[in-house]
């Protein structure tokens, strides 16, 4: 075809070249939907025809019994809590992810678990790790980046002198309020 020599026909060219992009656009928008009409399930939309990197898990009946009502985990902050040579601190990190710590201050053993919650599907418990600590509390610095090292703290104290050995915790009998 010959190229437009009137400047109408060059005008009335391009303007029929754009109503052709606009109308294969509209098209283009319209036949998901169009297509949503006639399938049961909308087609999965797939990167270059590669597919999803992680496919999704099989779907899976969810059956929830009468009665029981779904558990629900807040996002409050944690707590703590002692008892026969237990120490037990919780908190939580992301959403709906919890972690637990346990110290056995007797045979100073240590003791990480995360808990999940969500769906019943999602929500479980699991050992992160443990081990004993008797001898990480004999170490003196590791990665300490503070402000004095251990022996220039050490020296310090020693230097201003002793006048008590043990340091107060302020609850003592008669510490007065």
């Amino acid at each position: 075809m010959a190229a437009p020599t009137n400047p109408r026909q060059h005008v009335f060219a391009l303007f029929a070249l754009g109503a052709g992009f606009g109308a294969m656009f509209l098209l283009g928008q319209a036949l998901p939907d169009l297509a949503g009409l006639f399938a049961s399930e909308p087609a999965p939309l797939h990167a270059q025809g590669r597919g999803p990197v992680n496919p999704p898990p099989p779907k899976r009946e969810i059956t929830q019994a009468s009665g029981q009502p779904e558990i629900v985990y807040t996002e409050t902050s944690g707590g703590s809590a002692t008892a026969n040579g237990f120490v037990a601190v919780t908190g939580s990190y992301g959403v709906g992810t919890s972690v637990l710590y346990v110290l056995d201050t007797n045979s100073r053993q240590l003791a990480v678990y995360e808990a999940r919650g969500g769906s019943s599907e999602q929500r479980r418990i699991v050992l992160v790790g443990a081990r004993k600590i008797d001898l990480d509390l004999q170490i003196e610095g590791y990665n300490d980046d503070s402000e004095f090292d251990y022996v220039r703290l050490q020296k310090m104290f020693d230097k201003r002198g002793k006048k008590d050995h043990e340091p107060k915790t302020g609850l003592e009998p008669g510490a007065g309020r």
